[in-house]
């Protein structure tokens, strides 16, 4: 491969001309700088997003450990705790929390793959956007309609910095979905598990001095 000795000299006195103005100089360094602010940003973004979703998960997995033994527990010795009718009661409310707060565990817990039949695929109309960089949105399109976009999107700069902001926007979506559910199960843990032990006790307390002639 040749080099145009003449191109050469012209990048050469562009370069010079750059150095010496120092406006030019400024305005490149602060494109730069601006750039590098805005990449650093959404990098960030993006991995406090990932982060945030990890901890959900973990926190769904262990809610779900957490109700499995007070179930099996509940199972193995419901009938030597349970020695009165009365007492079914606050044990349905502890049982019934533990299988609510392990049931949206679950679902935040649960992978989310969008899937789509052959003929459910189909083409991206012109005046229809969707995020090529979520797998929610670009699954719902055909493959070769995913590819022909993505090659768009890479030849025009204008447009990455918004899919990328549209991508981190999605992302959040999941997030608040996740946290939601994941509020419900703690709170189904929260009150349901405190109510009915008060109220188990609370009612073993009065049937034995019932039995002991006190009441």
């Amino acid at each position: 491969m040749k080099i145009d000795p003449e191109e050469s000299l012209q990048k050469e006195v562009r370069l010079s001309e750059e150095l010496l103005n120092p406006e030019m100089k400024a305005k490149k360094m602060k494109k730069l700088g601006s750039n590098r602010g805005v990449e650093t940003m959404f990098r960030n973004a993006c991995r406090v997003h990932v982060e945030l979703s990890a901890i959900a998960d973990s926190k769904a997995n262990f809610l779900i450990s957490v109700n499995s033994i007070i179930l099996i527990l509940a199972a193995a010795h419901g009938k030597e705790v349970v020695t009165d009718r009365l007492l079914l009661f606050p044990a349905a409310i502890v049982i019934g929390s533990c299988v609510g707060s392990m049931v949206y565990a679950a679902i935040v817990a649960r992978p989310r793959v969008t899937r789509l039949k052959k003929k459910g695929e189909r083409e991206l109309s012109d005046d229809e956007e969707t995020n090529l960089l979520f797998f929610g949105g670009f699954t719902k399109i055909r493959k070769e309609e995913y590819v022909e976009s993505m090659s768009d999107l890479i030849v025009r700069p204008e447009a990455i910095y918004p899919t990328m902001a549209a991508d981190i926007y999605d992302m959040g979506k999941v997030l608040e979905r996740k946290f939601e559910r994941l509020q419900t199960a703690y709170g189904y843990l929260l009150y349901g598990l405190p109510i009915g032990l008060v109220l188990f006790l609370t009612i073993q307390t009065i049937l034995k001095l019932i039995d002991n002639g006190v009441v």
